[in-house]
């Protein structure tokens, strides 16, 4: 069954891809979520969204659905599929090509199937538990650096007024130990990134694990490592935590013991 389900995201995903990528040239509409007029939504996220969870239901009619952009409907069971239409809404608003399609199966609180899709790169990230990870079919695996010296970080602080302080003591540590700092704002691609071994690690002040967490299982199947501040995280929560997606404990310990 997990075949099948990975066959029908890696198809689900590509034709999901196609459409956002023809939504966008023909009209796109922005608004705000929530009055927070950095939380930005478009038309074209709740398009993909209905698109993807209408294939889920006529594909597994009696499954559970999480979406990011949608009424989050009864996950308790720990099995559903959890979506993010548009990974990266405001690089996708700016026309800033780094941005991505999200989706996963989890059965009983672990994710077995999903991918991350970029549909302007074309770069399709996928993983099926205990098979590995993947770009475009192509098996992927963590850099094997151990040095913070010679790592890339990927770092976002989040907006919040009380990760401010914070996040500016990480960067500054980052900065003067770690190889370069970098931000993209997609935190599925970014995570991906770092199983494809182009960085070793992604920090972020308050990351909702549940949207992403197609791309955290393709890390741990690339043999990367996914804590939180004090150890293990929550992979179910709808509430944000502080994340450090990594590709081995020698950086995790580093950034930590530094920060």
């Amino acid at each position: 069954m997990e075949q099948n389900r990975y066959t029908f995201i890696i198809s689900t995903i590509q034709k999901a891809g196609e459409l956002l990528l023809e939504s966008r040239d023909k009209h796109m509409e922005v608004s705000i979520k929530g009055g927070d007029e950095r939380d930005l939504v478009t038309n074209v996220d709740i398009e993909i969204n209905n698109f993807i969870t209408e294939r889920i239901h006529s594909t597994f009619p009696s499954e559970d659905i999480y979406s990011e952009e949608a009424t989050k409907e009864n996950i308790s069971s720990g099995s559903f599929w959890s979506i993010d239409p548009i990974d990266g809404t405001k690089n996708f608003v700016r026309s800033i090509p780094l941005f991505s399609i999200v989706i996963a199966y989890v059965d009983k609180g672990t994710a077995l199937v999903g991918a991350v899709y970029n549909p302007v790169t074309k770069e399709l990230f996928s993983f099926e538990k205990g098979r590995g990870a993947f770009l475009n079919e192509k098996p992927i695996k963590v850099s094997d650096k151990v040095e913070l010296k010679k790592s890339t970080i990927f770092l976002t602080t989040g907006r919040n007024k009380e990760y401010w302080d914070w996040g500016a003591k990480v960067y500054r540590f980052l900065l003067e130990n770690a190889h370069s700092v970098r931000g993209i704002a997609s935190s599925g691609l970014d995570i991906c990134f770092v199983a494809a071994g182009r960085s070793e690690s992604c920090i972020y002040g308050n990351l909702t694990a549940i949207d992403v967490i197609a791309a955290i299982g393709i890390l741990k199947e690339a043999g990367g490592l996914v804590e939180g501040k004090s150890g293990s995280i929550d992979f179910l929560s709808k509430v944000p935590q502080t994340i450090f997606a990594v590709n081995n404990r020698e950086i995790l310990d580093a950034i930590k013991t530094g920060i």
